[in-house]
Order: C-alpha cells, then structure tokens, then sequence
C-alpha cells in the first residue's frame, strides 16, 4: 500500500489523485466531445447529400460553429470543480467560462434565429423587398440578443443591472430616450417590412410629397421626388402618416367639367353628352362612366364628365385626359357651340323725362 502513498500527497491544496482525477474528466469530456461532434457533423454531411432541404446544412453549419478551444474551456472547468483552487484563480476560471458561453450562445442563437426568419419571409417572395426585410428583421433578433447575452454576463459577473440603470440619472434618461427613437424607427421598419404598405420601386404620396421608393432603411426610408432630388423620412413617420400607394392603382378616375353659353338650344344641349360620349369611347385604355349637364352657372351651362383610365402609369393618365379634352373641344366646335366664358351684363335704365 505505501506505493501509493504519493497519491495522497497535497499540492497547493490538492491531493495527487485529486489532479489526476480531474485529468481524466477534463480529458473523456474532451474526446466525448470532439468524438460526439465528428460522428454527428459525419453523419449530417451524408444526410446533407441526399435530402433536397437546407435544415441538415443549417444544422452542419450550427455544430461547425462550435470551436475546439470553447470545448477545452468548458472540460477544463467541469474537471477543476471537485478541487480546491484560490478564490481568484476560481473566479477568473468562471469569469471566462461565462463569457465563452454567453458568446457562444448568442452566436449560436443569432444565426438560428436569422436562418428561421428568413426561412418565414422569403417564403411570401424573394425579392429585394422581401430579402431588406429579411436582413433587417435577423440584425434586430441578432442585436436583441446580444444585448441579452451581455446582461446575462454582467448578472453572473455580480453586477446589479437594475441598479446600474436606475444609477444612470440623468445620463440614463438621455440615453434612454434617444435608444427610444431608435428602437422606434427600428421597429417602425420591421412594420413596414412585414405589413408592406409600400416596397422599393412604389410610387407613393407622403404629404405634398410625391416620388418613387428607393430604399427602406433600419432608421430612414429614401424616396426620390419626381423633380429628383432625394426626400429622406424617419421610418417612425411613414407609420404615424398616411400615405397614398399608386403602385396598386388599377385604374384612375377622371372628372372634367366644361360650360356652353347659357343660351345654347335645348336641342344642342341633349347631342353634348352623346357627342361626348364618342369622343372618350374612341381613345385607348379608357372607360366612359358618364356625361352630364350638372349645373347653372352665371356664366354658363356645365357639364360634368366622368371616365376611367385603366393604367397606373400617370403619364398614360395625363395622355388620356388630354385627348379627351381636345376630342371634346372638336366636337364642340364641329357643332359650332363656343364655350362660356364669364360674361356679365350691365343693365341701365333711364328714367322717362316728365312731359
């Protein structure tokens, strides 16, 4: 039996077996590890080859995400815990360890979260619309969780969170506030990306301003006027606003209103609508509603014109209004009926001188 004394022996605390028992954890965790890892990527690789699904890919690239040197930190601390080390050597030991997992998990979490995201928006269309929101959807999981992986190591490190931000004062006001708008504009995009109440290449009216969307930013949306220069928007005002689309306008109507002398015929006054009723039922792209004598005006006789132009492009708006108004002003003047123009008359009556 004395030889084996030795294992009993202590350094810096430790008996000798107590070293080489946390040398044989530290390394059948390793290999268990490492082993349990190749066999399992192996057999995902082969998976991956005859499956037509990028789950097993995702997977492959997950398990390759984890390094040799975190499973080395990882055995180490599991096989240091049975012995006796100082107080600060332990602490760092556990200062590492946590940060090691707090990173690894929020790698590891970040890249599942973006790959499902992705997964759910490009399933509605891979288009560059659906792609920006993909993206920026992935940075907001991938910032959030971040965020919480280091509230997570400040936490186990000892630190007060709620009373480090309770302590900010002032300063946490500030940085409160401003992370609000932030935040707001943030998830004002994620809105817009997920409701799309406009994409890149829409036309769209914010206020008096008109022009063809861009880009859809994190914080900002670009718009480029019809005069050409660039019209910037917080995302968070796009929400607040309305907003008039012109990309899903099928068709645009169209009212017009002209006026005949007040003592045109009655006759020529029942032809005018027939008349210009021909005129709009000739021109391309268009539909005839209706045309009526809607008013008595002071200077005139006016009627009201209503067609359709089935086109959302507003330069075939413009074409078609315009060749209804010369059509109509052909017609007009083939009839010989002028239109009105404001008149007034100036009666004067004198008085008969006495006899």
């Amino acid at each position: 039996m004395n030889r084996y004394a030795f294992l009993q022996r202590d350094y810096l605390g430790n008996p000798v077996s107590a070293y080489l028992w946390a040398a044989a954890t530290f390394l059948a965790v390793l290999w268990g590890v490492l082993i349990a890892r190749r066999a399992v990527l192996a057999r995902l690789r082969v998976l991956a080859l005859k499956t037509q699904t990028d789950l097993d890919d995702f997977a492959v690239d997950m398990l390759e995400q984890i390094r040799s040197p975190e499973v080395y930190i990882v055995a180490a601390y599991i096989a240091a815990r049975p012995l006796d080390l100082p107080a600060k050597f332990d602490g760092a030991f556990h200062t590492v360890l946590v940060i090691v997992v707090a990173c690894r998990l929020a790698t590891l979490l970040s890249t599942a979260a973006g790959y499902f995201i992705r997964k759910m928006v490009l399933a509605g269309g891979k288009d560059h619309a659906h792609a920006e929101t993909a993206n920026t959807a992935a940075f907001a999981a991938k910032l959030l969780l971040w965020v919480g992986a280091f509230m997570f190591v400040l936490g186990n490190l000892g630190f007060n969170v709620s009373s480090m931000l309770a302590g900010l004062g002032i300063g946490g006001i500030a940085i409160a506030l401003a992370v609000q708008a932030v935040l707001g504009d943030l998830f004002s995009a994620m809105a817009i990306y997920l409701d799309k109440p406009f994409v890149v290449g829409d036309a769209i009216k914010v206020g008096d301003a008109l022009g063809t969307v861009e880009h859809i930013g994190i914080k900002t949306t670009r718009v480029r006027a019809l005069s050409g220069e660039m019209l910037v928007f917080p995302n968070s005002t796009l929400t607040s606003t309305r907003i008039q689309n012109f990309k899903h306008l099928d068709e645009r109507r169209v009212a017009l209103t002209f006026a005949v002398p007040l003592n045109t015929p009655g006759e020529t006054l029942k032809k005018i609508p027939e008349q210009v009723r021909a005129v709009v039922t000739k021109i391309p792209t268009t539909r005839f509603d209706r045309s009526h004598l809607a008013a008595f005006r002071e200077s005139g006789l006016e009627f009201e014109v209503v067609f359709y132009v089935t086109s959302s492009d507003y330069g075939v708006y413009m074409d078609r209004q315009q060749a209804v108004l010369l059509g109509v002003l052909e017609a007009l003047r083939a009839g010989a009926i002028p239109l009105a123009q404001p008149v007034r008359t100036l009666v004067i009556e004198r008085e008969a001188k006495p006899a």
